[in-house]
């Protein structure tokens, strides 16, 4: 079965999306197939409802779904109603983290016939091999759906577990484009996750969503990193066949959380001679001089601190944070 994911980054920085490239690699892996439609003015003119939708008709795909932050949500409402009005067989499905932070929202707009919630890399796999069955589910985990008129909400799964997901898939990306444009930057995740329940970060609401559906039991179920020896073969090919790639940005919330772990995947990286210099966040509670030598050995140039506020006032009542200026 074919999904045509439709991926919008209008008036935004071009890039790829992580979670996008998981559900290609899992789509994919299992025998089905992603069409990503990457929306950027960066490199092709915005297409219209019109457009869009001569192409769904071109391609026919059984399934159309949209991967979108909150930013971007307007125009894929106009976009869905387009769709709707123009092929209202055709199943729809929605997901990222904006449906994660408002699902009610997005649920009671009825555009969409699944919304889904947290992540959903084997969540769209199972809706696909249903719909491709026949079937119309409606008690898939991770999913809002509709049966009729009456509302339907299931719980989410437990995450993920990252050793059993198959290679994350970014050719489904226009690589030279995104490349060309972020000048040979390359963001990428050795994680996911964060134990810290930061009162700033979205984080907090998506473990709050997973702990009252029963499917963690605290924040730190939050937290996976993907196989050191996978993410090594996933990065040299990712430079083999993108030669573009001239800097890894390791986008985890937290690299430098666990130094045996920094040590550990700093020491694979040079064994397996990756040679890409890269860049991680990290936290001033989180760093030690161990860490610091591991990461300049093995080719760190940039190390990003949140500094948040040296205001003891905000510190308290809004970060709420209580600690000294030491």
């Amino acid at each position: 079965m074919k999904i045509l994911m439709i991926y919008p980054q209008i008036d935004a920085p071009l890039g790829t999306n992580h979670g996008i490239a998981s559900l290609a690699g899992v789509l994919h892996a299992k025998g089905h197939e992603m069409d990503l439609m990457h929306v950027s003015e960066k490199y092709k003119p915005v297409p219209s409802s019109e457009e869009l939708i001569d192409y769904i008709r071109e391609t026919e795909p059984g399934l159309v779904g949209f991967s979108v932050m909150s930013q971007q949500y307007d125009w894929v409402v106009e976009q869905s109603k387009a769709i709707r009005q123009a092929m209202p067989e055709l199943v729809q499905t929605i997901g990222g983290v904006h449906c994660t932070m408002v699902p009610d929202d997005v649920h009671k707009s009825k555009l969409f016939d699944y919304v889904c919630v947290g992540e959903g890399d084997w969540a769209l796999l199972e809706l696909m091999e249903a719909l491709e069955k026949g079937e119309q589910p409606h008690t898939l985990a991770n999913f809002r759906s509709w049966m009729g008129s009456v509302p339907v909400s299931n719980p989410v799964a437990p995450f993920p577990n990252l050793d059993n997901l198959p290679p994350l898939d970014y050719d489904v990306f226009d690589m030279k484009a995104v490349m060309k444009e972020t000048r040979g930057w390359m963001g990428i995740l050795t994680s996911r996750g964060c134990p810290y329940k930061c009162t700033y970060c979205f984080n907090i609401e998506i473990v709050d969503q997973y702990i009252e559906d029963g499917a963690a039991k605290n924040v730190k179920d939050f937290l996976r990193h993907f196989p050191v020896d996978v993410m090594m073969k996933d990065l040299k090919k990712l430079v083999k066949e993108n030669p573009e790639i001239n800097t890894f940005i390791f986008d985890d919330d937290l690299f430098t959380l666990n130094t045996n772990y920094v040590v550990e995947f700093c020491e694979a990286y040079k064994k397996h001679k990756v040679n890409v210099p890269f860049v991680v966040n990290g936290h001033v509670n989180c760093f030690d001089v161990v860490a610091a030598k591991a990461l300049k050995e093995a080719g760190c140039i940039i190390v990003k601190f949140g500094l948040e506020s040296g205001c003891p006032r905000v510190r308290r009542e809004v970060l709420k944070r209580y600690m000294k200026n030491e």
